[in-house]
C-alpha cells in the first residue's frame, strides 16, 4: 500500500492520540499501525488501521490482549472517547470505511478484515443496528480471563470485535491502561492505580502525545483536552504521594531540594557544628543578635 495522504484538520478528542500512542508502544512485532488513514480525497477516514506485515514473524503479545489477540491481517478500529457514545450510525460509517479500505488495499475477501470498536460501553441500539444488517454481536468469554467487556461477532463477511474499556481494563494487569479510556477515568482518575514502573512511564508518554497533537494542530482541533489534562494531573499527584522521600528528590539539585524552604527549615535537624560550617568568625558574629554581640564585646574588654 502507498503511504496514506495527510489527514484533514478536523476536530478530534484528546483520547485519540493517547490510544494511538498506547497501541504503538505495545504493538507486537510484524504489525504496522497507521492512525487516521484517509480513504479517499474527501474527509472520510478510519481512526486506526493495524496491518499485518508480510514476510515478518508475528511477535508475542505482551499487553492489551483484549485488542491484540483479536486482530486479522487488516484491522480497522473505530474509537469513541470517554465523553462520546457509540451510536447505531457509527456502524454505517465503519462498514463504509471497510469497503473503501478494501478497494484502496485491493482486498477481495472480507474475511481478511476485522472491524473493531473501542469505547466505554457497547449500547443495545448499536447491537440492534448490527442485527438489522443480518450480523451478530455478542459478549465474549475467553480462557485467558473472564472476557468481560469483550464482544465478538460478524457482519457482511467481516469479523466484528468490541472492547468496552470500562470492563476490559479489569481483565488483568495487562489491560489496566485501558482505564484511561473509560468514562470512570474522568471522575475517579486514581482508579488506574497501581501502575508498575513501566506502566507509569507509558502513562506519562500517553499525555505527551496529547500535548504534541495539540501543539501541532492547535487547541481548537482538540476536544476534551482540559478534562484529560485534569485527570492526568490527579493521577500524577497520587503516584508522587506513593513514592518514598528518597525517590521524590532523586535527580534534583541541592538548590531545587531547598527551594521554598525557610532558613529555619533548612537548618532543622543539623547539629550546631554543621550549621556553622563554612562561616568565618566575622560572619558568625554578624549573625548574632545585637544584645549578644554587646555582651561578647564587654567580656572581651575584661
Amino acid at each position: 500500500m502507498a503511504d496514506p495522504e495527510t489527514a484533514s484538520l478536523e476536530i478530534t478528542t484528546a483520547w485519540h492520540p493517547m490510544l494511538v500512542a498506547l497501541l504503538e508502544i505495545y504493538l507486537p512485532g510484524g504489525w504496522r499501525l497507521t492512525p487516521e488513514l484517509m480513504l479517499n480525497r474527501m474527509p472520510l477516514r478510519v481512526d486506526i488501521v493495524l496491518l499485518r506485515l508480510v514476510g515478518e514473524a508475528a511477535g508475542p503479545v505482551r499487553k492489551l490482549h483484549s485488542i491484540f489477540d483479536h486482530l486479522r491481517p487488516h484491522t480497522l478500529i473505530e474509537h469513541k472517547g470517554p465523553t462520546d457514545d457509540l451510536e447505531p450510525e457509527d456502524l454505517l460509517a465503519l462498514l463504509s470505511y471497510a469497503t473503501q479500505y478494501m478497494r484502496l488495499a485491493k482486498i477481495l475477501d472480507p474475511a481478511e478484515l476485522c472491524l473493531m470498536v473501542i469505547c466505554d460501553r457497547i449500547p443495545s441500539n448499536f447491537v440492534k443496528q448490527v442485527e438489522r444488517h443480518k450480523g451478530r454481536l455478542r459478549p465474549l468469554r475467553s480462557l485467558r480471563s473472564s472476557g468481560e467487556g469483550l464482544w465478538r461477532g460478524q457482519i457482511a463477511g467481516f469479523r466484528l470485535h468490541g472492547v468496552e474499556t470500562r470492563h476490559a481494563c479489569r481483565g488483568g494487569p495487562t489491560e489496566r491502561l485501558l482505564y484511561a479510556f473509560s468514562r470512570s477515568y474522568l471522575t475517579v482518575p486514581g482508579g488506574i492505580l497501581p501502575l508498575d514502573p513501566e506502566e507509569a512511564r507509558v502513562y506519562d508518554a500517553l499525555y505527551q502525545q496529547v500535548e504534541q497533537f495539540r501543539r501541532k494542530r492547535g487547541a481548537m482541533a482538540m476536544k476534551d483536552y482540559e478534562m484529560a489534562e485534569q485527570s492526568y494531573e490527579e493521577v500524577l499527584d497520587q503516584l508522587f504521594e506513593r513514592l518514598p522521600p528518597e525517590k521524590r528528590v532523586r535527580g534534583l539539585t541541592p538548590e531545587q531540594r531547598m527551594a521554598g524552604l525557610s532558613a529555619t527549615q533548612r537548618m532543622a535537624g543539623l547539629p550546631p557544628e554543621q550549621r556553622m560550617a563554612g562561616l568565618s568568625p566575622e560572619e558568625i558574629v554578624d549573625a548574632l543578635p545585637p544584645e549578644v554581640r554587646e555582651l561578647l564585646a564587654k567580656k572581651s574588654e575584661h
